[in-house]
């Protein structure tokens, strides 16, 4: 479930895509369905190769519904703390949870983005309910990203 305390949206894994993020060959090039601009991200119909998966990352794809736009995770959390508290007062329990502080925002000093030690999104997407249990946190969600769309232009 991605959202706050107060409205949320329940997102699905999407079994018939898969995304890799690196240099794609030409060889994987024609399974791409969509590319995420600037991430180096491919979204691919079914499951790609072994070698591929070797030696790219492969990330999950998440939609609202079936049909709906493709999200892929990349592992980074977002966590925003109650207004006026500090990401000292629970680094402690971030780090015992097996996170790191990426980088807090500079003009709102109780938000940062987290990741995970081991680098892996599995794990990093399994432990979100304990960081919402975290003391003080009043909204942690995944980094997800979806393919640029334009609006039209009246």
């Amino acid at each position: 479930d991605i959202g706050d305390r107060f409205q949320s949206v329940r997102l699905h894994k999407r079994h018939d895509l898969s995304a890799l993020r690196g240099s794609i060959s030409k060889q994987l090039s024609a399974d791409v369905e969509m590319r995420l601009t600037g991430d180096d991200i491919g979204i691919l119909r079914g499951t790609p190769p072994a070698d591929a998966a070797s030696t790219l990352e492969l990330l999950p794809v998440y939609a609202a519904s079936g049909n709906s736009t493709p999200a892929v995770a990349t592992g980074r959390i977002f966590i925003r703390l109650d207004e006026g508290a500090s990401m000292e007062t629970v680094r402690d329990d971030i780090e015992a949870l097996e996170f790191r502080i990426d980088e807090v925002v500079m003009h709102a000093p109780h938000c940062a983005w987290l990741e995970q030690e081991s680098g892996r999104i599995d794990e990093a997407l399994s432990r979100l309910g304990r960081l919402r249990a975290l003391p003080l946190a009043a909204n942690v969600e995944p980094q997800l990203l979806r393919p640029r769309s334009w609006k039209g232009r009246a």
